[in-house]
């Protein structure tokens, strides 16, 4: 797990997956009151705020491991980073 938080693709790839569950587009958000207001409606809208809780967990579950843990076998980390 540690190795997503050092990949900057994974942060692009987790607001994109925040954004399009609470359905904002980047172009929308212009200046910080708009991304305030964005952020209060999904927190007032229980139906967005489940739908960015499944996407955020969707991108965090580990398909190859049963439940929400990491494979520890560092043998595929080996494999990416040649």
């Amino acid at each position: 797990m540690n190795n997503r938080f050092k990949n900057p693709y994974f942060w692009f790839g987790l607001a994109g997956v925040i954004c399009a569950a609470a359905n904002i587009s980047f172009e929308s958000l212009t200046s910080w009151e708009i991304l305030y207001e964005n952020l209060m409606n999904i927190l007032a809208n229980p139906f967005l705020l489940g739908s960015v809780i499944v996407a955020v967990v969707g991108v965090f579950v580990n398909p190859t491991t049963k439940g929400l843990k990491d494979n520890n076998d560092n043998s595929t980390n080996d494999l990416i980073k040649k």
